[in-house]
């Protein structure tokens, strides 16, 4: 039970700026020549993780931003 909690609280704490950042810096470790292939790959599954999880925060502002300009018309 403990463990469901913590993973709980880690996808709370997810903020999209810090993934942004993230996501730099993996593409600038993906630029970089001396990548080892097996590397990159590790890199852009996280990567594609990341941005996956900033799309649907992104997703999830915009309708909550929705909803409160119709709730003021």
């Amino acid at each position: 039970m403990a463990e469901k909690k913590n993973t709980e609280n880690k996808e709370e704490k997810f903020i999209v700026e810090d993934a942004f950042v993230r996501i730099e810096e993996i593409i600038k470790a993906l630029e970089e020549p001396e990548t080892k292939l097996s590397n990159a790959m590790e890199l852009y599954k996280e990567g594609v993780i990341l941005s996956e999880k900033c799309r649907d925060n992104l997703e999830g502002v915009e309708k909550e931003i929705k909803i409160l300009n119709t709730e003021e018309e």
